[in-house]
């Protein structure tokens, strides 16, 4: 079965969830410090403000890939499939939230060809909309009727932590974007913390809910580390083949952003040609502008210097480390859908 074919039947029940969560009035969650009214309507001020903006978010689209992977793991376990859509539309949420920071601190106007948060609602609310999709489920999964007390303990203090490593990553990432010298272990450092803890909390909170031990949750994290860099490796080749859905390839390097397969290029070119390069994207970084012709040599030269290709077989590597850490830790049957996200990654159409 292919990854769609495991995970059509909860793409309903979660998008489902999500928008039942963003019509409640503050995600569902108790007001107590409101001024009494006799407006038996009025839940406080705000809270219209931060709906609108919520749902605006959560309606900008997305794969759900993270979110998807909790109930279609348990379901083909066999385990109490509602809990673990509960598990993904929390992640799905703090994932929003991150999104939204990160389109602030990048100052980009679009995701997903539209409008941003910020570029519509402003900066100051766009970061409380984000602060509240961050903390809010934590709360929700302390919440819900749908896990058994412990569960609903571990993976919320699971995502907490969670929450707190991927804003290490990002800080990381800002720290080491104004140095080109980076290294190809500093840019693995930065894709862990970023996008691993996040699959963690989707694969150990999944194992969590099947009644897996300390074994199979460390062999969830593992596979979470696995796809955290995988996804992130694709994301930059994708941008050196020029299938990334943001016009010519290159637009990593228009930007002044180190890439997986730039740094594996450098380790075989010319001493001088990489000093050349790092000048280009600390250009880059400081606006000063790139030309096209400039932008398409790098990624020529890229290309030509075993870049791509050694991106390709460092993705392919992760992907089957991923495949073997999954069986250890949901079985045969259920390991059977990390790998066909596996197999979905493996291929670069976008």
């Amino acid at each position: 079965m292919t990854f769609d074919e495991f995970t059509e039947q909860h793409r309903r029940p979660l998008q489902d969830r999500l928008l039942e969560l963003a019509q409640t009035a503050v995600l569902g969650l108790p007001q107590r410090h409101v001024t009494p009214t006799s407006d038996a309507a009025h839940t406080g001020l705000g809270v219209s403000e931060l709906q609108v903006m919520l749902i605006g978010q959560l309606a900008s689209g997305g794969k759900r890939l993270r979110a998807l992977l909790p109930p279609a793991i348990v379901a083909a376990a066999g385990g109490p499939v509602r809990a673990a859509v509960e598990l993904g539309a929390c992640v799905e949420l703090v994932h929003n939230g991150t999104l939204v920071h990160d389109d602030v601190q990048d100052n980009d106007r679009l995701r997903r060809g539209q409008p941003t948060l910020w570029a519509v609602h402003g900066m100051p609310q766009a970061i409380n909309a984000g602060d509240a999709l961050l903390l809010a489920p934590i709360a929700l999964l302390l919440r819900t009727p749908e896990m058994a007390d412990g569960h609903r303990i571990a993976i919320a203090g699971l995502l907490a932590e969670a929450l707190v490593e991927t804003v290490r990553g990002q800080v990381a990432d800002i720290a080491l974007r104004d140095d080109p010298a980076i290294t190809v272990e500093q840019l693995t450092e930065v894709h862990l913390a970023k996008t691993g803890p996040l699959f963690g909390v989707c694969l150990e909170g999944a194992a969590i809910l099947l009644g897996g031990g300390a074994h199979q949750r460390a062999a969830a994290q593992s596979t979470a580390r696995a796809l955290g860099v995988a996804f992130q490796v694709r994301d930059d080749l994708l941008d050196i083949v020029g299938t990334k859905g943001r016009g010519d390839a290159g637009a990593d390097l228009r930007e002044g952003k180190v890439t997986a397969p730039v740094l594996l290029a450098m380790t075989h070119a010319p001493v001088a040609e990489c000093a050349e390069l790092r000048a280009m994207l600390r250009q880059a970084v400081a606006s000063a502008g790139v030309d096209d012709a400039t932008v398409a040599h790098w990624v020529r030269w890229t290309v030509a210097h075993g870049g791509a290709d050694r991106a390709r077989v460092w993705l392919q590597e992760l992907l089957e480390q991923a495949r073997v850490h999954s069986v250890t830790a949901f079985g045969e049957p259920a390991a059977a859908v990390v790998a066909a996200l596996c197999d979905r990654l493996a291929k670069l159409d976008g």
